[in-house]
This record gives structure tokens, sequence and C-alpha cells, in this order.
């Protein structure tokens, strides 16, 4: 599944307001907009379309069709120090299928469009929509218990730092994986 990126714009905001309000975004990253109504959410979102693209930025996530899918989102951006934060949410009708196509776009966009060095994780430890949990725990390397309350629940964050050079690195070796897959495939088919 291949997935492009595309600046958030004003048609998309009923869409992603929709989003801001489902359960599960709600329960797996920030339960904001339970306290807003449709209005200063959507105006929340205007502001950074028109004003903040120095420190946060919105981009919706095109599905092979052309379609939105979902959204990224850069926060914490320091250009000078090239870091950021990532963000991800897919709308529930393309879950699972375009999560791990979404969070490439994004790499690749961040490290080779925008220049960042180093992204910042953070994901809610309960949350295993993206990654499993055996790689969450594998990957952070600081929990911060009682970092957020969503939905009623105080909920842990587990964060981590991926490099330019570890973004590389991984997609090296997917291709390396996707490719010996393909040859085994091809192999057990007789194909040439």
């Amino acid at each position: 599944m291949i997935a492009s990126l595309r600046h958030f714009a004003e048609e998309d905001l009923p869409l992603r307001t929709e989003l801001l309000r489902d359960d599960k975004f709600q329960a797996n990253l920030t339960d904001f907009a339970t306290l807003s109504d449709t209005e200063a959410l959507t105006a929340s979102q205007r502001r950074t379309i028109e004003e903040e693209h120095d420190v946060k930025r919105i981009f919706s996530v095109l599905g092979t069709k052309g379609q939105v899918v979902g959204f990224v989102w850069l926060t914490s951006l320091d250009w000078r120090s090239q870091t950021c934060e990532l963000s991800i949410a897919v709308l529930p009708r393309y879950r699972g299928a375009y999560g791990l196509a979404a969070i490439a776009a994004a790499l690749r966009y961040i490290h080779d469009e925008l220049n960042m060095e180093t992204v910042i994780n953070q994901v809610l430890a309960h949350n295993t929509m993206l990654q499993s949990q055996a790689l969450l725990d594998s990957r952070h390397t600081v929990t911060c218990a009682y970092d957020s309350f969503t939905v009623g629940e105080w909920r842990t964050a587990l964060f981590w730092a991926d490099t330019r050079e570890e973004y590389h690195a991984t997609k090296i070796e997917f291709e390396k994986r996707r490719a010996e897959r393909r040859d085994r495939i091809m192999a057990k088919v007789g194909a040439p």
C-alpha cells in the first residue's frame, strides 16, 4: 500500500474534526476535542494552516485513489536543531490498510524534504494500533507514567528518537527483506 502527503487544507477541516472526535483517537492520542465545540476545533486547525507553520504542520495522507485516509502532523518543530515530533491518525474506515504507509510517507518527507535530523516519537503505552507491544517495549527509551489523561484514565507515554541515519538504514533493510520475499515467491511459482 502506498500513500502520499499533501499540505492540510481548508477542505480537510470537517474530516479531521470528525477524526478528533473518534473514540479510538481520543483513547490513543488525546481527548482534547471532547472539551471543544466544532467551531473552536475548526478555528484551531485553521490557525495552524494560516499562522503556525514555523512550529507545527499538518498533512493529509492520500490513498492510492487520491482520497484522504488520515493525517500526520509535526509539532515542536525546531528548525535549528532539526528535530520534531510526529503524530499520525488514520480514519476509521482505512485503519489496518494505510497506517504503515502513512508513517513511511511522513518519515520520507520529514527527513528528505524538511531536512529534519531527529524525529521524537511518543506513543501511549496501551496504543498498539500501528506497532506491536513487543516493538513498543523494545524501542522506547523513556517511560513517563501519568503523562496523559484520556477518556477518564491516566496513560503512560513511551518516548524514543529516530535519526535520519536510522531511518535510511531501516529503509534499506526493509527493501532487502522485501526483495528476498519477492524472490522466494517467484521461485515457488516458477516465474522468471
